[in-house]
């Protein structure tokens, strides 16, 4: 398979994909995809996307460019007919997320980078909820902390390129509830701000989100970059969910299940992801060829839910998010 890669600020999970070709083109917006390609091996690197269209052919578009220009991207990969693997967000406006909507309604598919969902915890939790060792899910809580780090990209500065922290941080977040829930996001408030980095003023470093989920059930989602630089690690992912039977939690790399019979530390396989697995799934789901762990209604109904949070944080105001961007039954 032949993979164009436009921009050089995505995850670029797809690299793990075995036996791919791959072909970089500059985004428009910075050079990092020539940095991105000699680290990589020295794969060719085209000055646009037009001329890695022309001149490579791919059969899938990856777009991992400076985050809020994504969606442009990937909407123009679509407008080609080719499927696209895009890091998140894969869209940072509604217009825009819209018209890929439409775009993949009709034609390839679009799968943006939720890589948490193949954690092995999560998949634990999803199967827990699944059949019923909780009960009803009751209520939600959930938290994506990292690091910010010496420093980041001059970008993250300015939020028409940046986008946001809830679209780049707590979407992963937003993804996993709903992955492991199953219930559907129909409502938001939320609230955001910069009380810790100065040198980014566009930047949020912390976000506090209230959805409200199918059947009434209310979810609490954090997102920072506050997570002190003397922490054993880079980021600090939770997630609780409280049944009608029982409770289900994430603390780190552990799964703890908790009911009447008392609380039991879950022991799974591995806490790693099979860089391979997620690879291939997600070219499979762009392609619409496999049944895959993501599908590209689930990436449109998360990333509305993100810009929706969004929205509520910027205006102080309840927003309903689309119920026509997404799969009916997750």
């Amino acid at each position: 398979m032949k993979i164009g890669v436009i921009g050089g600020h995505g995850h670029f999970t797809i690299r793990h994909l075995p036996g791919a070709e791959f072909a970089w083109a500059a985004d428009g917006y910075d050079d990092a995809a020539h940095a991105q390609s000699a680290a990589l091996g020295g794969t060719q690197v085209f000055s646009d996307p037009e001329k890695l269209l022309s001149e490579f052919s791919p059969d899938l578009i990856y777009v991992g460019s400076v985050y809020a220009h994504n969606g442009r991207l990937a909407e123009w990969a679509l407008e080609q007919g080719l499927p696209v693997v895009t890091e998140k967000p894969m869209a940072s406006d509604f217009a825009t997320l819209e018209r890929i909507a439409r775009l993949t309604a009709a034609g390839p598919g679009i799968i943006a980078e939720q890589t948490m969902r193949w954690l092995p915890a999560f998949i634990r939790v999803r199967n827990i909820v699944r059949e019923g060792l909780i009960g009803e899910p009751i209520m939600v809580q959930a938290q994506k902390s990292y690091k910010f780090g010496d420093r980041r990209p001059s970008f993250y500065r300015r939020r028409e390129e940046f986008g946001g922290i809830i679209p780049w941080v707590a979407i992963h977040a937003i993804d996993f509830v709903f992955r492991c829930t199953g219930l559907r996001y129909e409502a938001v408030s939320a609230h955001h701000g910069n009380r810790n980095s100065p040198a980014y003023p566009e930047m949020e470093d912390f976000a506090m989100m209230t959805f409200l989920m199918k059947g009434g059930v209310p979810c609490v989602i954090t997102a920072d970059f506050l997570r002190p630089s003397g922490a054993g690690s880079h980021g600090d992912d939770r997630l609780r969910i409280t049944g009608t039977e029982g409770v289900v939690e994430i603390r780190g790399d552990d799964v703890f299940l908790i009911t009447n019979r008392g609380e039991e530390s879950l022991i799974l396989e591995s806490s790693d992801l099979n860089w391979e697995n997620v690879s291939r799934d997600m070219v499979n789901a762009a392609l619409r060829r496999d049944e895959s762990m993501i599908t590209p209604e689930e990436c449109l109904h998360v990333t509305s839910a993100a810009l929706a949070a969004r929205e509520a944080a910027d205006t102080r105001h309840w927003q309903e998010i689309p119920s026509h961007l997404g799969p009916l039954n997750p």
